[in-house]
This record gives structure tokens, sequence and C-alpha cells, in this order.
């Protein structure tokens, strides 16, 4: 009788561990998700403004020079973009080569937010059946 006490207690104590590591990589991966889903908002923003493009020739804007103070400049006609390409680099791109590569990185993002939606689902799955099994031994 003992001895299925202290399976059942050491069984319980494995789900509880199970579950915190599960609720542990859940955590990470919406973390992740939250990520991938603002740098698509900035990708799909910056895709908006090479697509437009062409409207801010000659044109003034204000370029953001940190801490509050901006610049006031002049634009003539807009043909190439900088893009930031990773690894801190940024890279002169014609307006076409720009909406290109914005695109190619929104897809990528969008596969990705997929990929870790996919193993989300998954980790819920076991924390859902971790509780029903918790759940059945403890009473």
């Amino acid at each position: 009788m003992e001895a299925n006490r202290n399976e059942a207690a050491e069984a319980i104590a494995q789900l509880r561990y199970m579950q915190n590591v599960y609720s542990q990589q859940y955590e990470f991966i919406q973390n992740e998700i939250s990520a991938y889903i603002a740098e698509l908002n900035a990708l799909r923003g910056n895709l908006s403004i090479i697509e437009n493009a062409t409207t801010l020739d000659n044109s003034k804007v204000l370029v953001d020079c940190d801490g509050g103070a901006y610049v006031e400049a002049s634009l003539g006609k807009v043909q190439k973009m900088i893009v930031y390409v990773g690894a801190g680099y940024l890279v002169e791109k014609s307006l076409e080569d720009a909406k290109r590569f914005v695109n190619e990185n929104s897809a990528r993002r969008e596969e990705m937010i997929k990929r870790l939606d996919g193993e989300k689902k998954k980790l819920e799955s076991e924390l859902v059946s971790i509780s029903y099994k918790l759940a059945s031994m403890q009473q």
C-alpha cells in the first residue's frame, strides 16, 4: 500500500515537473511569436512606405535624431532606399529591389509564425493532457 502511494506521489511529481517545463516552453514560444508579429508589422509599414515612395518626391520630411530632436529635410526624386539586411548592415537598394527584399522578409516571418504556432498548439495539447492526468491522479 505504501509502495503504491510512493509511486503515485512520484508520478504526480513527474507530471508537475513536465507541466512546468511545457509551461516555460509555451511562454517562450508565445514571446517569440509576439516578436515576429512586431517585426512583421514593421515590415508591412516599410512596404507601405516603399510602395508610396514616389509620392514623397520633392517634399519636406522630418528626420528623427533621437531624444525628441528632429531635422527638417527636403527630398528630391526618391529612387533608392536604404534597407536593413541584418547583422547591423544597411544596403542601398532600388525601390523595386527594396520592395522584393521586404516582401521576402515578410514571407519568412509569416512562415516562422506559422511554425511556432504549430509548436504552441502541440504544447497546449500536452499541457491539457497533463492537467487531466494530474486531476485524475489527485482524486
